[in-house]
Formats: structure tokens, C-alpha cells, sequence
């Protein structure tokens, strides 16, 4: 399945302590004047919207994995300049976070009531399942002050974090806010299209991490049409290979395809050669929903 996160460019507004301002994300061009480290301004440089990069298709189909690093300017007159790639990736994941960093809407770093330019790194991880986490840098042995979910509906805020290990008080580890983002998503209960991890400056000076998931919606009714047998052996079958398609089990696109075609080989080793299986989803509600199993190709 290619996995698709879309990018867009927007138009930002810059706030400073006298006035505002409409700017937008501009080219890679130099910024003029003097560039402050972030330990050096006296409010740093926030990300007002990050947007994650497109993985193409030719890298997903090459299961391309690891990092791209990114160094750049964030101008006092609000572009995006001074990209420098530190570390890329092949089949165009490099020219996607370029992309992503030119697109990035900021609040200019301040000094002495005034907006300065601040140099940022920005780094991508793109995991061996496609799944993207983003971070900016300057975490460096900063605590983390806050954890937030958001997106959660069915299960609550305590169920989610208990499948992370990160937490408020502990040094910022960017290794470990990865495995924790990979322990969500391999639970089976989150999008992993959907669900990303930030991180953004805390009000205290540590960093606040922001888990945004999207749920799968929870299977609640299975059904069999087209065939007027019992549908017992059939459910069996996925069982046995183990396809958890069953109710109470979050519906994933993966096991629904490979639950079609243990269908259609169930019947073939009948002699029924011809079988068509369609797996057709209706929501019943925004956290479940009803999977029919279509069966065409024979009279049964």
C-alpha cells in the first residue's frame, strides 16, 4: 500500500512585540544579518505548522529507511533560507523534505523586543514500515515538560500513554519518543498514515511532546453474501492463518486484502475455480464498523 503524507505551502503570520505581519515560506536564499544559535535569542524561533513530507512511491516500493537532516535559516523576515542538506535519502525522499522545510510557517526568534534570524535542524526518520516521525533539534539536555495526545476517541488519554515510555521530568531522548510512536503503532489500534509525533518548545524551557493519532475503527459485524452455505468454515480459515479480522479487532487494510484471498483459495480448493471475494467496509459509527464479504463466480 503506498503510503502518502501530503505537503502544502501556506501563507504565515509572523507575531512580533510591535506588530504583525503577512509573510510566506520563501525560497532557499541567504538571510542578511547576523544568525543566533537558539541558546542565544531570548524566545526562540516556534514552528506554527511542520508539515510531514510525501514518501514517493518509488521510495515506499524500495522500503527506503533512516534519516534525513536538514540545516536552516529561519530569517527575522520570515523565509526559510540557507537550506543545506546534512544527511538525504534516495528516490526522492531528500527533494520531499526540502519541500517540507521550505513550507514551514515560523514565529521569528526575538532579541531585545526585536525578531532575529536563528539557525534550526531539522530531521525526518522514515522507519522500516514507512511510518515518519518529525523533530526540530535544540533538545539537547532539555527536560521534557509535557506528553499530550490528541486525535484519541474511543480509548483515553491514560490508555495511550500507557504504551509509551517517555515521560514528564526525564531528559528528551529523540531514540526514545521513536520507539514509543513505534510501540503505538504496533499495537494495531492507530493509523499508521495518520498518527505522527512532534516536539515544540515548553513554557519552562524543556520541550513538550505531542503524539497525534488517528484510531482505526474497531470491527463490529462480520458478514457473508452471495453464498448459502454455513460461513462457520470460512471464518475458521482466517483463524487458522491467522488474519485478525474478527469482531472486536481494529480493521486493517492489510489483513482485510489477505482475509479475501484466503477466501477465494478456501473455496478454489473446493473446485470452485471462478470465486471472486470483495471485502466491502460500511461505518456503522466514526469507531466501527460493519465488514460484508461478497462472494461471486459460482451458483452455490
Amino acid at each position: 500500500m503506498t503510503r502518502l503524507l501530503v505537503v502544502i505551502g501556506f501563507v504565515v503570520s509572523i507575531v512580533t512585540a510591535s506588530s504583525a505581519q503577512i509573510i510566506t515560506a520563501g525560497s532557499s536564499d541567504k538571510c542578511p544579518g547576523k544568525i543566533y544559535a537558539a541558546t542565544n535569542v531570548a524566545r526562540r524561533a516556534r514552528l506554527i505548522d511542520f508539515k510531514s513530507l510525501t514518501v514517493p512511491k518509488e521510495a515506499s516500493d524500495h522500503a527506503v529507511s533512516g534519516q534525513v537532516i536538514i540545516n536552516a535559516i529561519l530569517c527575522r523576515n520570515g523565509r526559510v533560507t540557507d537550506i543545506l542538506v546534512v544527511k538525504g535519502l534516495p528516490f526522492g525522499v531528500t527533494e520531499s523534505a526540502i519541500n517540507a522545510v521550505r513550507n514551514t510557517r515560523f514565529a521569528a526568534a526575538e532579541l531585545n523586543f526585536h525578531s532575529v534570524s536563528q539557525s534550526m535542524q531539522f530531521q525526518f526518520s522514515v522507519n522500516e514500515a514507512g511510518v515518519l516521525a518529525k523533530q526540530w533539534t535544540n533538545t539537547a539536555g532539555r527536560l521534557i515538560e509535557e506528553i499530550d495526545i490528541v486525535g484519541h476517541q474511543r480509548l483515553s488519554k491514560e490508555e495511550v500513554l500507557e504504551r509509551i515510555k517517555s515521560r514528564p521530568g526525564e531528559l528528551y531522548q529523540a531514540d526514545q519518543v521513536q520507539r514509543d510512536l513505534s510501540s503505538l503503532l504496533a499495537s494495531g489500534y492507530f493509523s499508521p498514515l495518520n498518527t505522527r509525533v512532534s516536539v515544540e518548545d515548553a513554557p519552562r524551557g524543556g520541550v513538550r511532546i505531542i503524539f497525534a493519532v488517528k484510531e482505526l475503527p474497531l470491527i463490529a459485524q462480520i458478514a457473508i453474501v452471495g453464498y448459502k452455505g454455513d460461513p462457520t468454515p470460512i471464518l475458521d480459515e482466517l483463524v487458522k492463518q491467522h488474519i485478525d479480522v474478527r469482531i472486536g479487532r481494529p480493521l486493517d487494510a492489510a489483513s482485510l486484502k489477505k482475509a479475501t484471498r484466503a477466501i477465494e483459495d478456501h473455496f478454489r480448493r473446493q473446485g470452485w475455480s471462478n470465486i471472486k471475494v470483495e471485502a466491502l467496509v460500511e461505518y456503522l459509527m466514526v469507531t466501527e464498523v460493519k465488514i460484508t464479504f461478497s462472494i461471486s463466480g459460482s451458483n452455490f
